[in-house]
């Protein structure tokens, strides 16, 4: 079974027994932002205030979601229902699935307090200082810059070939099979919009301290951690009002979202649990 159909299922499971609420708002991000370090997510809000973060920079997703989505039959669909659209091909479906998947699960975690590592950073829990070769699936600079000041080498694995020709203090290659010499391997949650996740873990020694991270790895993480993954890192929103205020002024997220994670060895299981 995928991971798309694994989450649905497993998430509907959950909720058989639970009133979930509406839809209340959904915030794409503009085209051309006043602030250069904006972020790239959308959000799919419920009534609640839980929020469920996806991505929309892969490809031309952002413009696929603006020119294609009718927000007002979004608002009136039932989240389960806009949630089984990540098992499709559409993006914009698979997208929107999973920012519903995302709101859902945070909904859930909000009525156990116990989950949610808040204010933790997944990668202190990988000790990467302690690493011989960190492997980094997807480029993001505040990681590399973190790394570097570490002084711990690393390997990014990335789908962009203009990559290939930077020069800083990490190797860049296309190829994969490179994960297999590292010790220590981050993956970013683009991974789960691409469909590259379990050929990513495929090439990962068995031995290595995995860590998948992320605004938009909101969801529940049975199938993650089932697959061998070690931590999961996401984001939740600490003051709604605030951050939709910089949302539509095309601002960075400051503290209105804080990071938390969860632990593999800490958590019993979605059906324990909830």
């Amino acid at each position: 079974m995928s991971i798309a159909s694994e989450l649905i299922s497993l998430t509907a499971d959950i909720c058989q027994q639970r009133l979930l609420p509406p839809v209340s708002w959904l915030y794409l991000p503009p085209e051309n932002p006043r602030d250069p370090h904006h972020k790239k997510f959308g959000v799919l809000v419920l009534a609640d205030g839980s929020c469920g973060f996806f991505y929309t920079r892969l490809g031309d997703n952002l413009k696929q979601l603006r020119d294609k989505i009718d927000e007002k039959q979004i608002l009136s669909t039932p989240v389960l229902d806009l949630a089984e659209g990540y098992d499709n091909a559409n993006l914009v479906k698979r997208s929107l699935g999973l920012g519903a998947l995302n709101a859902i699960a945070q909904h859930i975690f909000s009525r156990s307090a116990c989950v949610l590592q808040r204010d933790v950073d997944p990668l202190g829990q990988l000790d990467l200082d302690t690493s011989h070769q960190v492997g980094m699936v997807g480029y993001f600079k505040p990681l590399v810059r973190m790394l570097k000041d570490q002084r711990v080498p690393v390997t990014v694995i990335e789908k962009d070939e203009g990559y290939l020709d930077y020069d800083g203090p990490v190797d860049v290659t296309l190829d994969v099979g490179e994960l297999k010499h590292c010790d220590r391997v981050l993956i970013t949650a683009s991974t789960l919009l691409n469909d590259s996740l379990d050929s990513v873990l495929a090439n990962c020694a068995a031995d290595t301290r995995v860590a998948l991270i992320g605004p938009t790895v909101g969801c529940l993480p049975d199938p993650f951690f089932a697959r061998g993954i070690d931590v999961v890192g996401g984001s939740q929103v600490a003051d709604l009002r605030d951050l939709k205020k910089h949302m539509e002024y095309g601002e960075n997220w400051g503290n209105s979202v804080i990071k938390y994670c969860i632990n593999k060895k800490q958590y019993v299981g979605a059906h324990s649990l909830f």
